[in-house]
């Protein structure tokens, strides 16, 4: 990259802004050089995928399901949630190719769009868990309640999402360093006391809403599932896919947590030398490279274990391929038994 050129790099959820004294002790550019060259393929693919898989779920759930459980009014909020996540990525790209400062509104934008999409697919999960626990182990009461509150509960959801992600609306903008225009976190307007707690409050926020809640709760409602005798087999597959989902979707994001937690208090870790502080880079830029993929796995999970969606993907495509062999052969070398268009032999 030349060093002339001014680049927009986009780092949202949490940038380590807050320990520039280090930072400006070190020369730290290879975590930049390597956004520039990897980060175009690599999101292109998983913006590509997730765009197509989180497409195909939806398809399944509004048309062949028709999103009559309250279940699959859940699962599409996942999939909304992708949706936002993936929004971010062709900005990503762009700025790591281009040099264009897209301004602080578009930096919000971004900002705000990502996190929500990640806390939001957070919340479903655990919604998604707890929903199938008291649904297998208490069944009558929970059956009536969530008929009655489900709309209400989806927008709390969105409601929290939000409310976690006030951090990087409100703090996110474009800052200047040398030659390069940044998307991340500045220091806010507070004493500068603060700044410490600030830091520590937006990484222990990530870490306790993204990572420790859902993952206590899926193991708290595993074992309690796996004591009662109270469910029917369809149930717990169930179950058992929103259990994988989130076991995935952890050890996606486990890698990120656990750096930057590192990088967050490595100054009582023994980590602040510059070797340290490199490899901390080079780790952030990894695993959120690494985490970022949940959003196109999680529609190959749900495909692999749901076996409505399965069986619905594979008529789909049964269909298409069906209807353009039917096209390239012609009418008049359809075989004699068969009456009338190929659609009409696929029952949904």
């Amino acid at each position: 990259m030349d060093n002339a050129t001014s680049t927009t790099y986009y780092d949202v959820l949490i940038e380590d802004d807050f320990s520039a004294d280090v930072i400006d002790q070190c020369q730290k550019h290879d975590d930049k050089v390597f956004a520039a060259q990897f980060l175009p393929p690599i999101y292109s693919l998983v913006f590509i995928f997730g765009l197509v898989g989180n497409a195909l779920l939806v398809l399944v759930l509004v048309k062949y399901k028709g999103l009559k459980e309250v279940v699959d009014l859940f699962f599409l909020n996942t999939v909304i949630s992708n949706f936002l996540f993936l929004v971010t990525f062709p900005f990503w790209i762009h700025a790591a190719i281009h040099s264009r400062n897209l301004g602080d509104t578009m930096c919000k934008m971004i900002s705000g769009f990502y996190s929500v999409g990640y806390y939001g697919y957070t919340c479903f999960l655990v919604l998604l868990i707890i929903h199938r626990y008291l649904a297998i182990v208490h069944v009558g009461r929970f059956h009536l309640a969530a008929k009655k509150t489900t709309y209400s509960i989806i927008t709390s959801m969105w409601g929290l999402a939000i409310l976690a992600s006030l951090p990087e609306l409100v703090l996110s903008q474009v800052q200047t360093e040398g030659r390069d225009d940044i998307c991340h976190f500045v220091q806010p307007h507070y004493p500068l006391g603060d700044e410490k707690f600030w830091k520590h409050f937006l990484t222990l926020k990530m870490n306790i809403l993204g990572l420790l809640i859902p993952l206590f709760v899926a193991i708290f409602c595993y074992g309690r599932i796996k004591k009662t005798s109270r469910y029917k087999e369809k149930k717990y597959g169930l179950f058992r896919l929103i259990f994988v989902m989130t076991l995935v979707f952890m050890g996606l994001w486990t890698p990120y947590n656990l750096v930057l937690f590192l990088m967050t208090f490595q100054e009582h870790l023994n980590l602040s030398d510059c070797e340290s502080s490199y490899h901390l880079d080079t780790a952030v830029q990894v695993t959120r490279i690494i985490g970022n993929t949940h959003c196109c796995i999680n529609p190959v999970v749900y495909g692999l274990l749901d076996e409505t969606v399965r069986r619905r993907l594979y008529c789909l495509f049964h269909l298409q391929n069906n209807t353009e062999g039917h096209l390239r052969e012609g009418p008049e070398q359809q075989s004699p038994t068969t009456k009338g268009p190929l659609y009409h032999s696929t029952k949904f």
